[in-house]
């Protein structure tokens, strides 16, 4: 038996003896090689090692949780000790439960090991290209990377769950600058399976690098008007598709009943041309996520098809709590198809209105109303971008957005962990000084 599963054995049997009803574990290690660049200079180079337990017990219809970082066998019955302790202090729920369908499965997903001459070389590749073909473009911090890792999830009920996974990983953090001019922060990244392409060709990093540089002279943006936002695939998933999921199918909102859309389970909340699944077994996600927090087995799923909602992302105890059905999986791995239309062509199509890479704002209400400032932001007008547009403030509702659609674009961010394209939504109030 392996190691880790040895541990996982280990700590179970340490919970049961303890009283716990029911138990899961995840015993996971984890191996990172990691470069640094700050201002444009590698700053940092390496290797980080990492252990972890995460043990979530059941006794008396109370759960505690608690975890660890050490392999070491007396602090993992420390542990175990520990977690019953916090569950016999927790309130009764009769609605916590884990998986109970025994199961035994392994997977294996991405680069297993690093090549790190390979990744230095990727790494100031990019370094290279930002400064050959974006002069005016400074990279406040660039972070490669490469995490392999290994786990075991296992559980009271006979369910176990090997996973074995490497990826590489690049996070940007840039803004433009050219003598006292600067732009708004930006971030990019990707999460990668193989060091095949350069990574400045990866998702839409050289696309969003390239409008940073182009708006070193924003304009105010004079009065307010209701227009058109065309919001970019970012700022899709800041402002419409994370508090959604919030707000309005999430756990939380059902349980408390503040969800608008509680009772539309089957009903149009979107436009037809509108799809949204979470989609952790796609190809082209890297080292998705193979079981819930759970322990059930995390598949694809559909939350709105076609613009109809046709599930909500419940996990089991949610479900419970609701009379609702448990959602396929838990991971935010979001999947909108793609439309008809290039970017150009939306823009080509829009009288007035904005282009958003970026939002800054605070929670939307349960409503979906938001109002936030447009980062990053470009002026639509009569058809072509019109120039950068200092900080904007835009307003509006997210369920009344979603049923007025105007476009969603062929043009795709795929960055590893998401597909999203770049929608423009009517109705959306645009307002400046």
């Amino acid at each position: 038996m392996d190691k880790l599963e040895q541990l996982a054995e280990l700590i179970l049997n340490e919970a049961k003896a303890r009283g716990a009803e029911s138990a899961q574990c995840v015993v996971k290690e984890k191996e990172t090689h990691e470069f640094n660049l700050d201002g444009g200079e590698f700053s940092l180079m390496r290797t980080l090692f990492d252990r972890s337990v995460r043990l979530s017990v059941l006794k008396g219809a109370r759960k505690g949780t608690a975890s660890i970082n050490s392999f070491e066998p007396d602090a993992l019955r420390a542990l175990a000790e520990d977690c019953v302790a916090s569950a016999e202090s927790a309130e009764p729920d009769e609605a916590w439960e884990f998986d109970a369908v025994p199961r035994d499965e392994s997977f294996t997903d991405g680069a297993l090991t690093c090549d790190a001459e390979a990744l230095f070389a990727r790494t100031k590749e990019l370094a290279d290209d930002v400064a050959a073909r974006h002069p005016k473009i400074i990279l406040e911090q660039m972070i490669t990377e490469h995490e392999a890792a290994r786990s075991v999830y296992k559980n009271t009920a006979g369910v176990t769950v090997r996973t074995e996974s490497g990826c590489y990983e690049v996070s940007l953090d840039y803004s433009g600058h050219e003598g006292e001019k600067s732009t708004s922060f930006f971030f990019g990244g990707a999460r990668l399976a193989s060091l095949d392409k350069r990574f400045i060709d990866c998702a839409l990093i050289e696309r969003e690098l390239t409008a940073v540089e182009n708006q070193l002279d924003p304009v105010p943006l004079e009065g307010k008007f209701t227009g058109t936002v065309l919001l970019a695939p970012g700022a899709l998933d800041e402002l419409i598709l994370s508090p959604v999921y919030e707000n309005f199918v999430s756990d939380s909102c059902l349980i408390d009943g503040t969800s608008i859309w509680k009772d539309k389970l089957g009903e149009q909340v979107a436009d037809e041309r509108f799809s949204l699944s979470f989609t952790p077994r796609a190809e082209d996600v890297v080292c998705g996520a193979r079981y819930t927090g759970e322990g059930y087995p995390a598949e694809d799923g559909d939350l709105i098809r076609d613009g109809k909602l046709v599930s909500f992302a419940l996990s089991q105890y949610g479900a419970n709590k609701t009379g609702g059905v448990r959602a396929r999986c838990d991971s935010w791995n979001p999947r909108i198809p793609a439309g008809d239309k290039t970017l150009d062509e939306i823009i080509a199509g829009i009288e007035r209105g904005v282009l958003v890479m970026r939002f800054s704002g605070g929670e939307p209400a349960a409503s979906g109303e938001f109002s936030g400032v447009a980062k990053n932001s470009f002026l639509i007008k009569n058809g072509r971008l019109a120039g950068a547009l200092s900080e904007t403030m835009i307003s509006g509702c997210i369920p009344d957005m979603l049923m007025h659609i105007r476009a969603i674009s062929s043009d795709v961010l795929r960055d590893g962990s998401c597909s999203q394209p770049y929608v423009a939504f009517d109705g959306v109030t645009i307002s400046g000084k």
